[in-house]
C-alpha cells in the first residue's frame, strides 16, 4: 500500500513543487459583460468588442501563436526547475455550453480562480462571472487521479444561482469566492473584495469552512482591479510588491512593517505588474516588460527570472493567475 501524495500550501512563498497551469483556449464573448469593462485595459476592451464571438486563433492567429509560445516558455522554466506541471485539458463541447446563454466566453488561461488550496483543503470556488463557472470541470478531468491518490480534503462551495446580470452587472447574492482574491500567510488568510469577484458572503463562507484555527480578513479594494493578486504579491516574509492606490482603506496592518516595492496603478492594471510567480523565497518570475520592478526585487536579494507575458496579460491576468500550487513547501506557525 503506497502513501498518499500530499496536497499542501500554507503561504504565498516557499519552494513551489507542483502546479496546475492554464491552457490557451479562448473564445471571445458575443457580448462583453459589464464587470470586465471596469478593470480591463481599454485596448483589450476594444479588441474584444471588435472580435465578438470569435475564437482567438481565428481572429488573431499571430496573437494566439504568441500566447501559446509564451505559455510553453513559462512551463519550460517550471519543468527545468523540477516542478511538476499539470496543464488543464481543454473544454469539451458540453462544458463550453454550460451557462453559455448567459455568457458564452471560453477562457482557460487562469486556473488560479476556480480553485483554492489552503493547507490540504482543495476547494472548488464559486465564480462571479457565469462563463467562468465551467472551468472547474476541465480542472477535475485534469487532476482527478492526482487528487484521488492524495491526502486532500476536496470541498466544493455552494454554487451561485444562475441569475442574469442586472443593470449594474451584478449576478445576485452569491456567495462568490475566487482564488485570485485569496492570499495565504499561514493561519491568516487575506481575501480581496473589488466588487468584481469575491464578495462578503463568499469570504464568510471561507471562514466557516476553515474553522476557528484560521483568521480570514476581508480587504476592500478599488473596482478598477479584478483581484487582490492584481495589486499585491508576497515573495517572502517581510517583502511585498504592492499597488497602494488599490487599497481604498489603506494597506493591511500586517504589511505595515514590511518592505514595500511599489508598482504604479497603470502598470498593475495594464501589465499585471504585481502578479508575479514566486518559485521560492529567493526566486520570482516577472514580466520582461517590468524592468524597474525586476531590478528593485534584485536589490532585495531576489533572483528574478523574466519572460514575456504580453500575449497573456491583455486578458486581465498574469503569472499568479495562470498557475495554482498543489504543493508549496513552507513551515506553518501560529
Amino acid at each position: 500500500m503506497t502513501d498518499k501524495q500530499p496536497v499542501i500550501v500554507h503561504h504565498e512563498w516557499g519552494a513551489l513543487k507542483e502546479v496546475v497551469v492554464g491552457v490557451p483556449n479562448v473564445r471571445i464573448p458575443t457580448k462583453l459583460a459589464e464587470a470586465p469593462k471596469r478593470y480591463l485595459p481599454k485596448s483589450s476592451i476594444k479588441f474584444l468588442e471588435k472580435n465578438a464571438g470569435k475564437r482567438l486563433e481565428e481572429c488573431a492567429p499571430d496573437l494566439n501563436k504568441q500566447f501559446v509560445e509564451q505559455v510553453n516558455g513559462i512551463i519550460k522554466i517550471l519543468k527545468d526547475r523540477g516542478i511538476i506541471v499539470h496543464q488543464v485539458e481543454k473544454h469539451i463541447p458540453s462544458e463550453e455550453a454550460f451557462l453559455a446563454q448567459m455568457n458564452n466566453t471560453v477562457m482557460q488561461t487562469y486556473p488560479r480562480d476556480p480553485i483554492v488550496v489552503i493547507g490540504n483543503r482543495f476547494i472548488e470556488t464559486a465564480m462571479y462571472e457565469p462563463n467562468r463557472r465551467k472551468e472547474c470541470f476541465a480542472i477535475r478531468r485534469t487532476i482527478s487521479e492526482r487528487l484521488i491518490n492524495s491526502d486532500a480534503r476536496i470541498i466544493s462551495m455552494p454554487q451561485p444561482e444562475p441569475f442574469p446580470a442586472d443593470k449594474d452587472g451584478k449576478y445576485g447574492p452569491g456567495p462568490f469566492l475566487e482564488g485570485g482574491d485569496v492570499m495565504l500567510v499561514g493561519y491568516d488568510i487575506y481575501v480581496g473584495n473589488t466588487g468584481n469577484a469575491s464578495n462578503t458572503a463568499g469570504i464568510a463562507w471561507l471562514q466557516n469552512c476553515l474553522g476557528e484555527q484560521y483568521r480570514v480578513h476581508e480587504i476592500p479594494l478599488s473596482n478598477h482591479f479584478l483581484h487582490l493578486d492584481c495589486v499585491l504579491a508576497l515573495p517572502r516574509p517581510g517583502l511585498a510588491v504592492i499597488c497602494k492606490e488599490a487599497f481604498v482603506k489603506g494597506i493591511p496592518d500586517f504589511l505595515k512593517d514590511w518592505k514595500l516595492i511599489e508598482v504604479a496603478a497603470q502598470d498593475a492594471e495594464e501589465k499585471l505588474g504585481c502578479n508575479g510567480l514566486v518559485l521560492d523565497e529567493k526566486t520570482m518570475i516577472v514580466g520582461e516588460d517590468m524592468p524597474k520592478l525586476a531590478q528593485e526585487l534584485r536589490d532585495e536579494g531576489i533572483e528574478v527570472l523574466t519572460t514575456p507575458i504580453d500575449a497573456i496579460h491583455w486578458q486581465g491576468g498574469g503569472f499568479r493567475c495562470w498557475h495554482h500550487p498543489l504543493v508549496r513547501e513552507s513551515k506553518l506557525e501560529n
